[in-house]
């Protein structure tokens, strides 16, 4: 069985696409979930983030996104502004929905963030920050600027939805090892987070309209950068009064920068919006018995370096402003 994948990267988080929809291509789920590791192992031929399907033979083209351990989840945000490439240049059209995790979601080409650095904007459906939507098991209605003891004995978290589950920490110093931990004991709370939860640690920087995000993603782990994490941080970053809602703010993390903002609506809701790049990294049509014994260097891919090139100039000023900062993540 052969198929084509795109890899592609929004803020250097890197997902793969392909064709079709998952049941139709595969028999069964474990069938798809294999699929989805095999492409995504770092320590195989290929290796990324997750993998998106997308069926584009529908008035709105829907999407189906796997992380990288083979379970499914309801959003990408990053890798959604890169199916939402795809798609508009597929139909040559500006602006389109598209549908993924129950949700449609408006994907829009924007100017360049950077010479040669094709952007896109995305649309997400309004946040939640009801614990239900969560999920979040507390007292209250909301679990807003309050300590969850069993995973930690001093943050202050609070918890929104847009729509995948995250827990979202407005620190002063960044502590990788600290967010490490603590993302990783989220998914062992049933009791408090029946379905786990990313989660976010915010720093405010110095340059005005500016923060830092990292976030551990459930069933990814630690990875360059997380669209609906800049997302939900953006989004709580306002709710504890911190900036406007409507102000765009630059999120940067290690593996990029994007801009969000959140426009309200008269019932109060707050739908949000994310710009940055989307990028295509190579293309290569690999069959699955080979790439089920490959090494990397073995298959034959196309490598898109202009846009690799293009990009790697618009990093490196987002790696500079965070070094100044005086931000630092440990080798892994």
């Amino acid at each position: 069985m052969k198929f084509e994948l795109l890899k592609a990267h929004g803020s250097s988080n890197d997902i793969f696409i392909v064709d079709g929809r998952p049941e139709r291509i595969f028999s069964t789920p474990a069938e798809v979930a294999d699929f989805v590791r095999l492409v995504c192992d770092r320590q195989g031929p290929l290796g990324g983030d997750g993998l998106y399907f997308v069926d584009d033979s529908r008035a709105v083209p829907e999407a189906f996104f796997f992380n990288p351990d083979g379970s499914s989840a309801k959003l990408c945000g990053n890798g959604l502004r890169c199916v939402g490439r795809l798609v508009l240049e597929r139909r040559e059209a500006d602006a389109l929905d598209v549908s993924t995790g129950g949700g449609r979601f408006r994907v829009e080409r924007i100017p360049q963030v950077a010479a040669g650095v094709w952007s896109v904007a995305v649309e997400l459906p309004p946040v939640t920050f009801r614990a239900a939507d969560v999920p979040v098991v507390t007292t209250g209605a909301e679990h807003v600027d309050t300590v969850i003891p069993t995973l930690h004995p001093a943050l202050r978290f609070t918890g929104v939805a847009v729509p995948n589950s995250h827990l979202v920490a407005v620190v002063d110093d960044y502590d990788e090892n600290e967010l490490v931990a603590v993302g990783g004991a989220a998914a062992g709370l049933p009791v408090v987070l029946p379905a786990g939860a990313n989660v976010s640690f915010v720093r405010p920087l110095t340059a005005p309209g500016e923060i830092f995000v990292r976030t551990f993603e459930r069933g990814a782990g630690l990875t360059p950068s997380c669209g609906s994490g800049v997302v939900a941080s953006r989004a709580v970053y306002s709710r504890l009064g911190h900036a406007p809602a409507d102000e765009p703010l630059l999120v940067r993390n290690p593996g990029g920068c994007a801009r969000s903002f959140l426009t309200p609506a008269a019932d109060g809701a707050l739908t949000p919006r994310l710009e940055g790049n989307a990028t295509f990294v190579y293309r290569a049509v690999v069959d699955l018995e080979q790439l089920a014994h490959a090494e990397p260097g073995d298959l034959d891919i196309d490598v898109l370096t202009d846009e690799i090139s293009a990009y790697a100039l618009f990093h490196e000023d987002n790696l500079r402003a965070i070094r100044a900062a005086g931000i630092t993540q440990p080798e892994r």
